[in-house]
């Protein structure tokens, strides 16, 4: 702890000697920082993908009331008239107009203080088009989610607005308690600022670095890429991926895709989270040890293995937060500077 708190002495020294404007333009303060929560707020739950289960719902509403929460569950759950499963078919919460206006109404209602994700799936860049950017800006309320749900962060990063990349309802509703992930996730949304100290691994670059953290499902977010939502192409920022059923020669194409396109010319850290059920399809250990050749080029500091996206634990990030990473031989601290 006293290493990190050395770290974040050194960027605020550094802060203060930055004179391009550089800082200021990719500073937490650019970002909206929407309230957190109390006890008694509202809190919606959305689907911006597939259908939810029933009983993720019925549960995840559980979970939120005892977290002190008042749920409230977006129509086009409570009305889809299709089924929410069928062998391996899975159906959208909605058209995309339904997705979209559901969304939009949960930002409008004024008693609503947060959005939590039912589920991800697919869907999600459907809507960008049918949400107006200002409606994020206007209506700042924490947004949570992850996996499809990264389309949602870039479009909320790229309004300059602060979200959560963490648990949906279908995963702390799907489980008998809370895990860590969900219980990281409550404090956050309470105000209570996650600090992380995380073990190195062999793959990782050294080096302290601050940028504003974005990311998420990596081809999710690739598909953004030369769109008006892409994030990379934004000042001074560190980068988050994860990714789940992909191959290994899938997730190198992507990677060398952003390269060729100079995408990542503006990152400053890169933080590697979970590659969860990744075929081995090429002759690496691992997707971390694929990536690695790629990274120890880059001269920037690479943390591999922190723990969030599909794994089995998913600690929650803050997307648009002015984040630190300080990675050494013998530890990673990652921490946000709201």
């Amino acid at each position: 702890m006293k290493s990190l708190l050395a770290a974040l002495l050194a960027v605020a020294s550094l802060a203060l000697s930055v004179e391009t404007g550089l800082f200021a333009q990719c500073s937490a303060d650019a970002f909206v920082k929407p309230p957190f929560l109390k006890c008694g707020d509202t809190v919606a739950v959305v689907a911006s993908s597939y259908q939810p289960t029933d009983s993720s719902i019925a549960r995840s509403c559980r979970v939120l009331k005892s977290w002190g929460f008042v749920p409230v569950v977006a129509k086009n759950i409570t009305d889809n008239p299709l089924p929410r499963k069928k062998d391996t078919v899975r159906y959208y919460s909605g058209d995309a107009a339904q997705r979209a206006e559901s969304l939009v109404a949960a930002y409008e209602d004024e008693s609503v203080k947060a959005i939590i994700c039912a589920r991800g799936g697919y869907g999600a860049i459907h809507l960008l088009d049918l949400i107006p950017q200002e409606t994020y800006r206007k209506h700042p309320k924490w947004l949570v989610g992850y996996s499809d749900v990264t389309t949602l962060h870039c479009a909320s990063f790229k309004a300059g607005v602060m979200s959560i990349h963490g648990e949906m309802c279908n995963s702390f509703g799907g489980l008998k308690a809370p895990d860590e992930g969900a219980l990281k996730l409550r404090d956050l949304l309470k105000g209570d600022i996650p600090v992380y100290e995380i073990s190195p691994t062999e793959y990782n670059s050294n080096g302290l670095a601050h940028g504003v953290l974005i990311g998420g499902n990596m081809i999710t977010m690739a598909a953004l890429a030369g769109t008006g939502y892409d994030p990379s192409t934004s000042d001074g920022i560190i980068l988050f991926f994860e990714e789940v059923e992909e191959s290994m020669h899938a997730i190198d194409r992507l990677f060398n895709m952003l390269v060729l396109q100079g995408r990542l010319s503006n990152v400053r850290g890169i933080i590697f989270g979970d590659f969860e059920d990744c075929d081995r399809d090429l002759p690496y250990k691992s997707v971390e040890e694929m990536l690695s050749v790629y990274t120890k080029k880059l001269g920037i500091p690479v943390c591999f293995g922190f723990p969030a996206g599909h794994g089995k634990v998913n600690m929650p990030l803050v997307e648009g937060a002015m984040t630190v990473m300080d990675v050494s031989d013998g530890r990673v601290g990652i921490s946000f500077l709201l």
